[in-house]
């Protein structure tokens, strides 16, 4: 694993982009999903069932670091009382079927199908070992299930090749097709899984170990 100044230096220097993680990400229009950001899409308190990105239309990403309500089935709830509503990864909202690829070359660290109501679905975890000191993982949520066909710990992905597709939300966890794409810094002892969205009072602790993914990225 990196601690967050390893990482962050290791970013600093990186002389090769990123791959797009989904094709047309950098023109992807910015949503939040806060209770402002539902508000000014006129939604209510929550995405709207049946919603989604059209074949054609800019892919729409939800941001980082977002306080969310909408995270209200039993996967979010927390113990003493206060529910998990912080989004630390990225959603890139695209039609069902859309690819992923892999941004840098990585291995399966493990996958599994996370088969619960606004769970993530079918999910894939890549470990990156850029340089020896460099160590770190990258989630990739809401996938499709065949997806998870023919992969095994190990298997190897280079930069920009096709990892994925995107899942039906019949299939993962009952969400708007979409990408949840996240930066991990210490895996600890999880396999297939990894929260995504965390406390409020745990929040500056949680974005050490889960940075912002965007300059990762490439994107601003």
């Amino acid at each position: 694993m990196s601690d967050l100044k390893t990482f962050l230096d290791w970013q600093s220097r990186r002389t090769e982009l990123s791959a797009e993680v989904m094709a047309g990400l950098q023109a992807a229009r910015p949503i939040r999903l806060d209770t402002e950001g539902l508000g000014a899409e006129g939604w209510g308190s929550d995405i709207p069932s049946g919603w989604a990105v059209v074949p054609g239309e800019p892919l729409r990403m939800g941001g980082y670091d977002e306080d969310r309500g909408i995270y209200d089935s039993d996967v979010f709830a927390g113990d003493g009382g206060e529910r998990r509503t912080v989004h630390l990864g990225i959603d890139i909202f695209a039609p069902a079927a859309s690819a992923v690829f892999a941004p840098v070359h990585g291995r399966v660290h493990s996958f599994q199908n996370n088969d619960n109501l606004k769970d993530y679905g079918p999910t894939i975890i890549l470990e990156h070992a850029p340089e020896p000191e460099v160590i770190f993982w990258t989630l990739y949520g809401h996938l499709s299930r065949d997806s998870l066909d023919d992969l095994y710990i190990g298997k190897e992905f280079a930069q920009g090749d096709r990892l994925a597709a995107l899942g039906e939300a019949d299939v993962n966890g009952g969400w708007s097709p979409h990408l949840h794409f996240q930066l991990i810094l210490d895996i600890g002892d999880k396999v297939g899984d990894f929260p995504g969205v965390f406390k409020r009072s745990e929040r500056e602790r949680w974005k050490t170990i889960c940075p912002d993914p965007r300059p990762f990225l490439g994107m601003a």
